[in-house]
């Protein structure tokens, strides 16, 4: 057991730096801008739990296909920070995620053994770098997907092509990563 957590300790260690050696990485959410996102992810969960309730199952699993096929999100969570994930339109996930050195991959889907359906999320060996756990399968009320509450921002597409070229750099718990087209601002520093 030991052995394990000093391997996992290195390990830890080895990303840490890896992420600290790109510039990307300097690039942190300010602390009134934490403050207002939590606020404002307060505001949507509110608003989508009215909008749900005029819905039935068909519709919801239609919005929340919709919401989920072929698009990046750049996401924020107490106890996981900041990541990236693309969820394709067959059902794949590629997840870039905090401590972990390469794309966690994994699947998608809904469940209708929720009523509302869930969007449910299975990850394939996502270490939790807080936890020091391997992330679980989860399903999500449909009111937390269709919000977006904690979603940062979106786009369509493989925007950081993370199922074809894997993660572009390590990244820490806090790192809000700038989008493709603006990486030229941090390389040059």
């Amino acid at each position: 057991m030991k052995i394990a957590n000093l391997l996992v300790g290195a390990a830890g260690v080895a990303i840490l730096a890896g992420c600290a050696s790109d510039p990307r990485n300097a690039n942190q959410m300010a602390f009134e801008d934490a403050i207002a996102f939590s606020d404002q992810s307060s505001e949507k969960l509110s608003r989508a739990q009215v909008e749900i309730q005029g819905m039935d199952n068909d519709q919801i699993r239609a919005r929340l296909i919709g919401a989920l096929s072929d698009v990046t999100s750049i996401v924020k969570q107490t106890g996981h920070g900041i990541y990236v994930e693309y969820t394709s339109p067959d059902g794949r996930l590629f997840m870039w995620y905090p401590g972990n050195g390469g794309t966690v991959a994994g699947t998608w889907g809904i469940s209708e053994s929720f009523s509302p359906p869930r969007a449910c999320f299975r990850y394939f060996a996502a270490y939790h770098g807080v936890t020091g756990e391997y992330e679980p399968n989860e399903c999500v009320a449909a009111v937390q997907t269709l919000s977006e509450a904690y979603v940062i921002e979106k786009r369509a597409g493989d925007v950081f092509e993370l199922s074809t070229k894997g993660i572009p750099y390590s990244k820490s718990t806090g790192n809000l990563p700038p989008w493709p087209e603006d990486w030229a601002k941090f390389e040059a520093q």
